[in-house]
């Protein structure tokens, strides 16, 4: 099985440009949308480096504490990590294990995105149906690697430095066939070749850089069966570790990474050495992202050459039958599926379902809202649209495909849908382009927040002047310095001002700061909510229920028991936390606190647009409109009943 070794080194140059000229959009808006919080990376094998790599990136690049995971290791978890999202990193994305991950993601409901090197792979498919997971995948041209983890592991790597905007990895540009011969070489004349045959053991030592290709060529040792390898930083090492320099016979050959900023303490440490223990020297560039990318390269190197000095080929190795049994067992059929907590109540609470208070109010609230739905006779609909009817980050797809022949076949049964968006005349072109003009003056839209309501078949709106306000709040906030590192633009429409950030870490900060103004500056009726991507401010005179108001007016229907409503962020911060507060509201993602309205009814595994075709599905003609069906009415009475009981 596999491929030459030799051959996939050659390949790395070619590699790195694949992974350098792609587009990374989908990545970028992904990472941003988890940047608020912090995340585990999670991989098996090769992937595990890729894994323990965005993790450093995060942790540098948002200032929030990361780590990484085997996916036998994230099955341990039993409940949702607070504030905590994950990456699930995989080039083939077709290994049980991974795969078992996906699963358990879903069922702890984690925010999520899986990076994949193939379009067409199970995790991708897996993640693109059920909407839990977001899927970023590329198509890396050579398909796969050999035995152990190369070129998809160096591509993994560049696309999502890229994706962290390091600004350092251009310089990848420079390795070619002669970079990676001279870097082969200063590795077999310090003795690497020589040294490591008699020992089979390998400790690498590194300092502020490094650590990275540390962990791969720990595990590029152990899968290939080539030796033993411990990894750790200059000063762990001191603690106990260097008694391993007392035998020069036993010890194992000792590889050094550094770089001009630690090198005092590299030299200072192996200065002490005794002279008798084999050692080799690696100097790596200062930027961390950089660096570790190179020290991962030198991981690839390293391999090769103890393979040339064992007479073996890593890339070939001879697996015998057990071992490919080993690696085919489906981890989800040996261990015990986790304790579910009840999921509905679960995602109102976000806590421990064994510890609701309050039960009296929250058995009244849920049964008026379950009697509500029984006795609905729907006539309109109205949406959220970003992360709703379109995957929060394929938002630049428009409306999910999939929900086309819904929309246009119940429209055609005289159902009338409303869209309340922050966005503006972009979604009036995708709705247009999508529709068919059949279904057109059916469709109303609330633009920028309800800040200018139209049908689809009306003429395309010219862009409403911003409240004058919105210039004394911003250079407030730019005078203040409330928007300095705040990567991203300001945008004015109507009654809706936007900060489009590119990292939602100082969001909380820019939050705090606009109730303030607006506190102070006594604009009551003001608010501030937040997207995946952006904080929106909107006056007294903006709301996405005006969507709600205006298509019930229209309609002579009542906005409480005959329009359906659904959004995805119901949370108390979330820009749907209005549209969502009263009446017939499904969440297709977070929730309010509250007992009466905005619940998320959908079973564990699904969310965003997969869960509006759900909720949609659900329903049923009747000559007084639209009912939901006896088996969603069941599926409900079981799901509240699973709530109750835990109280």
């Amino acid at each position: 099985m596999g491929k030459k070794y030799s051959e996939e080194i050659e390949y790395i140059p070619k590699a790195i440009k694949w992974a350098l000229g792609q587009n990374i959009e989908q990545l970028t808006r992904s990472l941003i949308s988890l940047s608020a919080q912090s995340l585990v990376g999670i991989g098996s094998g090769g992937s595990t480096t890729a894994a323990a790599f965005m993790a450093m990136l995060h942790e540098n690049h948002n200032g929030h504490l990361s780590n990484v995971r085997t996916p036998g290791h994230f099955l341990a978890i039993q409940k949702q990590l607070q504030n905590t999202g994950a990456m699930l990193i995989s080039a083939e994305g077709k290994n049980m294990d991974i795969l078992a991950a996906a699963d358990h993601l879903a069922f702890l409901e984690m925010p999520s995105v899986a990076l994949v090197l193939r379009s067409d792979s199970p995790l991708a498919m897996k993640c693109q149906e059920k909407g839990t997971t977001a899927a970023v995948a590329f198509d890396m041209p050579w398909r796969k690697d050999g035995y152990l983890a190369t070129n998809s592991l160096i591509a993994t790597m560049v696309l999502l430095a890229r994706a962290y905007q390091e600004n350092q990895i251009d310089k990848l540009k420079e390795i070619d066939h002669v970079w990676l011969e001279k870097r082969r070489q200063i590795l077999i004349g310090q003795g690497l070749g020589e040294y490591f045959p008699t020992r089979r053991s390998l400790s690498i030592l590194h300092g502020l850089v490094g650590h990275i290709g540390a962990i791969d060529i720990e595990s590029k040792l152990a899968e290939s069966a080539f030796g033993t390898c411990e990894a750790t930083d200059y000063r762990q090492f001191a603690h106990g570790r260097h008694l391993r320099l007392s035998d020069p016979v036993q010890s194992p050959c000792f590889l050094a990474f550094n770089c001009t900023k630690d090198r005092v303490l590299c030299e200072s440490t192996l200065a002490l050495f005794p002279e008798d223990i084999p050692l080799i020297r690696l100097e790596l560039p200062n930027d961390p992202a950089l660096a570790n990318i190179v020290s991962v390269i030198d991981s690839i190197l390293i391999t090769g050459i103890l393979g040339d000095a064992l007479g073996k080929d890593p890339g070939q190795p001879q697996v015998r039958e057990f071992g490919r049994s080993i690696h085919s067992l489906d981890i989800q059929k040996l261990i015990p599926a986790p304790r579910a907590n009840p999921v509905a109540l679960h995602r109102k609470i976000k806590g421990n379902t064994e510890k609701v208070t309050h039960n009296q109010c929250w058995m009244g609230g849920s049964s008026r809202f379950l009697a509500q739905l029984r006795s609905a006779r729907i006539k309109a609909i109205v949406c959220d649209f970003d992360g709703t009817v379109c995957d929060t980050e394929k938002r630049f797809d428009g409306l999910d495909q999939r929900l086309v022949p819904i929309i246009e076949r119940m429209a055609g049964e005289g159902i009338h849908f409303g869209f309340a968006t922050g966005r503006g005349d972009s979604l009036h072109d995708d709705l247009r382009g999508k529709l068919s003009p059949n279904v057109w003056s059916k469709i109303l839209i609330g633009y920028y927040s309800g800040s200018i309501i139209a049908r689809l078949d009306e003429a395309k709106f010219e862009h409403p002047i911003h409240d004058n306000r919105f210039d004394i709040l911003e250079e407030w906030l730019k005078d203040n310095g409330i928007l300095t590192g705040v990567s991203g633009s300001v945008r004015k429409h109507g009654g809706q001002l936007s900060i489009r950030m590119a990292n939602m870490s100082p969001m909380s900060g820019v939050v705090s700061a606009i109730k303030y103004w607006i506190q102070k500056t006594s604009n009551y009726g003001w608010r501030v909510y937040c997207s995946g991507h952006s904080v929106d401010v909107l006056t007294d005179a903006t709301s996405k229920l005006s969507v709600v108001n205006e298509i019930s007016r229209s309609l002579k229907v009542d906005p409480r028991t005959e329009v359906l409503r659904i959004g995805d962020s119901g949370n108390i911060e979330g820009n749907d936390f209005e549209l969502l507060g009263e009446g017939l509201s499904f969440s297709v993602d977070k929730v309010s606190p509250f007992s009466e309205s905005c619940w998320n009814l959908l079973p564990r595994g699904i969310k965003c647009s997969a869960g509006t075709i759900f909720y949609l599905e659900s329903l049923e003609k009747t000559t007084s409109g639209l009912r939901f069906s006896d088996d969603f009415l069941n599926h409900l009475d079981s799901i509240f009943a699973e709530s109750m009981g835990a109280m």
